[in-house]
């Protein structure tokens, strides 16, 4: 599948800004799971930036606005194929797979997205309980991961505004409330508890004029976990999916904190930010 991505981001000053320093992960990943044919970026005040790639593989840019300015607008218009993983999530693990999923090796190579994270801390009989019936039925951890994808959207209410970017996955199981962001710190932290490498993904998702998707109107969080012999799996708890090919990845990492999308520092007074987000199926027919 074939998407073009527009996403604006509008900040607006209380007062004008003598400068400023920005930085944002917004280019989507180019990889074997995705093609990126196109990336653009527009910047108002113009200015260039500068590129970089971070520790986990997602493309950074910087710029600097030293000149008065009121408000500031970064525009990315983005092409990408989606190559979608062929993968049947319900078949049992070999005891191979499983056997090197317990190793010292595997640990060792994904340790990474094993640990708790300042997002991710639950105390560990509070994860325990809530995971102890879907770790007993399951016939192992793909099957795990997958049950926790559906119950977690079965039991965790949706709700705009109810929590914001510095709330942890401690605060959401508590209060059963929150955004992707919220039900992806959950999962993490739960798979990560049962021996499953998980990490954070930002990104965005085709939803069309019938589905029943959340998430369309501002940038989508999922996870991915690993398990030996495949590829990265995503799981999408906010929607109870599997990550195919409506799922349009721009950064992974092991929390919110590695991937935040736009962040800066500037000199004046408070600001407003306002994010808006198109997604375009390049290859949806128009019948007439």
């Amino acid at each position: 599948m074939k998407y073009e991505v527009t996403q604006t981001n509008t900040y607006e000053y209380e007062l004008p800004v003598r400068q400023s320093i920005n930085q944002f992960r917004l280019r989507p990943l180019h990889d074997v799971q995705q093609t990126l044919h196109d990336y653009r970026v527009r910047i108002q005040p113009n200015s260039k930036t500068y590129g970089h790639t971070d520790y986990w593989g997602n493309y950074v840019e910087t710029f600097y606005l030293w000149g008065e300015h009121q408000d500031l607008e970064i525009e990315t218009v983005s092409t990408v194929e989606i190559h979608p993983l062929s993968l049947d999530v319900t078949l049992p693990l070999t005891d191979q797979q499983r056997t090197e999923l317990h190793s010292e090796s595997f640990k060792q190579a994904y340790t990474e997205y094993m640990i708790e994270t300042d997002y991710t801390t639950i105390s560990k009989h509070v994860m325990e309980e809530e995971t102890r019936e879907l770790w007993a039925n399951a016939q192992d951890e793909l099957d795990f991961a997958v049950k926790l994808n559906e119950h977690i959207y079965n039991t965790m209410e949706y709700v705009s505004g109810a929590t914001n970017v510095e709330t942890t996955a401690e605060k959401m199981l508590t209060h059963r409330t929150g955004v992707c962001q919220d039900y992806t710190h959950l999962m993490l932290a739960l798979c990560r508890h049962r021996g499953i490498p998980a990490r954070y993904v930002s990104g965005y998702i085709y939803i069309g004029e019938n589905s029943a998707y959340r998430g369309d109107a501002a940038t989508h969080a999922w996870l991915e976990v690993k398990v030996p012999g495949l590829a990265w799996i995503g799981l999408d708890p906010t929607n109870n999916a599997i990550a195919r090919e409506q799922h349009i990845r721009i950064a992974v990492g092991r929390d919110y904190r590695d991937i935040s999308p736009l962040k800066g520092v500037y000199i004046g007074g408070a600001q407003t930010l306002n994010v808006s987000v198109g997604v375009k199926n390049l290859e949806e027919r128009v019948s007439g």
